[in-house]
């Protein structure tokens, strides 16, 4: 036995030798990007490959395409500035107000239906009166046409029907002369409707600002007002995906 081992170790030591050696030989040149290193994930850089590139492209900007995305609930925050015109706006009785709205509704991809309640408040400074602002409280119902694409832009278009109330506690004596009439501490009640135009731009798939312009009109209603009523308000807010 011992004699057999004598015989057979320089063999078994001529053969670790050999794939020891083979270990070591440098691999075959591989083009550039072709082979990642160990423990390093592959990134698309200069020289590498064309359709990785595109690849990772294509993925970043689809994080922003809601074109083929589900519905999803979404809320809404905006504030604007409003601005009363037409001939007898004059801008040293009506200045411009302020207001807000929240609204919740469905992101249908094209078509977002939604319901918002919102408050504004214009000072009015009719000489001989009070300075107590013209306060709106409205609850509107629409919804938005969207052109959702594959950048984090998306442009849009809104319509709304608006059940409004507006108050103005001033000692006015009577109506036909005044921007508003004096409704006492009562809010008045006077439909109306809104349209909007803007964009939302995505800072995620649940986040974007939203900037955008809304026409808004009020008619007469409950003798709130002497005629019907425009105003353009210019509005920024955010737009939350849940």
């Amino acid at each position: 036995m011992k004699a057999f081992f004598c015989r057979t170790c320089p063999l078994l030591v001529l053969v670790f030798a050999c794939v020891a050696h083979a270990d070591d030989e440098p691999e075959a040149d591989l083009p550039a990007g072709s082979q990642p290193e160990y423990g390093v994930m592959p990134m698309a850089s200069e020289g590498s490959d064309k359709r990785l590139e595109k690849r990772l492209s294509m993925q970043q900007r689809a994080k922003y395409d809601r074109r083929s995305a589900r519905p999803k609930a979404v809320l809404g925050l905006l504030g604007g500035v409003a601005l009363f015109v037409g001939d007898d706006a004059d801008r040293d009785i009506v200045r411009p107000g302020g207001g807000f709205a929240v609204s919740a509704g469905a992101d249908l991809g094209y078509f977002a239906p939604e319901l918002s309640f919102g408050y504004m408040a214009v000072p009015l400074e009719e000489p001989g009166i009070s300075r107590e602002p013209l306060q709106r409280l409205a609850l509107e119902m629409g919804g938005r046409l969207q052109f959702p694409n594959n950048t984090p832009v998306v442009p849009y278009l809104g319509a709304a029907f608006a059940v409004q109330w507006w108050k103005f506690n001033a000692f006015a004596p009577n109506c036909v002369s005044f921007f508003a009439c004096s409704t006492g501490n009562d809010f008045r009640f006077a439909p109306g409707m809104s349209f909007r135009t803007g964009l939302t731009i995505s800072f995620s798939r649940s986040v974007s600002f939203d900037v955008g312009l809304r026409y808004g009109m009020t008619f007469q209603g409950n003798n709130a007002f002497p005629t019907t009523r425009h105003w353009l308000e210019p509005s920024f807010g955010f737009r939350f995906w849940i």
